[in-house]
């Protein structure tokens, strides 16, 4: 005998026995497929057929079974004939429970539907499918880079304050004021700005490419790691730091992404491909 079977609107088949079982047991067909056999003019969902003992010499072990009857009148009741009991496995990704169903696997993991799109994003960037990260919140990211920030504002005014000490100490008795700039003036606010970029820069790079994180995220037990949870290269640190210049520049709401993202990421966790981590 052979059989048919619905995928969607498209029929399939003629097809053996043998092949129903491999299709059950791939899971590309479950009980809820449209079957026929070619001694049947409608379509019947496989596990009606199960019920009817239709499919008995077909049906092989599969993630369902049909429920026994009750042995003993104080045993609880069970499912009626026909009725498939569904196993349920737990999603190695959200840790929650769901029928064989409803989940696919990849290699030793089970994906529900809701985790799969986000796996599968991750998969794409190469991250390790093993590793659970607990990405970090928005607000303990605040306050990490409001350590920063004050470390840096510290360092940044002791070096101007003595850069402008020496200029001092080194400039004429009297400057005409028409000629203020021409006198160091100009260079002096030249080099200040020239710092306030090259020292966060050369803070944020070392301090995550050496030991993975700065010391205000540190302070917060945060760390940055790449996508699959490794440890974040020194020139990706040094990209990260300069990405986070587009982050500010578009009304800081490149730092408000990290409240809404799945992965709490920031825009220049985005473009880096970086995740911020609690260890």
């Amino acid at each position: 005998m052979t059989w048919f079977y619905k995928e969607g609107r498209q029929e399939i088949g003629p097809i053996g026995k043998s092949q129903l079982q491999e299709l059950i047991h791939a899971r590309r067909i479950n009980g809820q497929t449209l079957v026929r056999s070619t001694a049947m003019t409608d379509w019947r969902p496989l596990a009606e057929m199960v019920g009817a003992k239709q499919t008995a010499d077909i049906t092989p072990a599969s993630p369902t079974e049909i429920a026994p009857a009750a042995a003993t009148a104080n045993a609880p009741p069970a499912p009626e004939a026909g009725v498939l009991r569904t196993e349920s496995v737990v999603c190695s990704q959200c840790k929650r429970t769901f029928p064989k169903e409803q989940v696919v696997r990849f290699d030793n993991q089970v994906i529900c539907a809701a985790c799969k799109p986000l796996f599968v994003q991750r998969l794409k960037e190469g991250v390790a499918i093993g590793g659970i990260l607990k990405y970090a919140g928005f607000w303990v990211r605040f306050g990490a880079k409001c350590i920063d920030y004050l470390i840096l504002g510290v360092t940044h005014m002791i070096i101007v304050v003595a850069m402008s000490f020496l200029t001092s100490a080194s400039a004429p008795a009297y400057v005409d004021p028409a000629d203020a700039f021409s006198s160091g003036a100009l260079w002096l606010l030249g080099i200040q700005q020239l710092i306030g970029i090259l020292i966060p820069a050369l803070y944020t790079t070392f301090f995550i490419g050496r030991f993975g994180a700065t010391p205000g995220k540190m302070a917060c037990n945060l760390k940055v790691v790449a996508a699959d949870g490794g440890k974040v290269s020194y020139m990706r640190a040094l990209g990260r730091n300069f990405a986070e210049f587009i982050s500010a520049l578009i009304m800081m709401f490149g730092y408000l992404m990290v409240a809404f993202d799945g992965e709490k990421r920031a825009l220049h966790d985005r473009i880096c491909s970086t995740r911020v981590v609690r260890k």
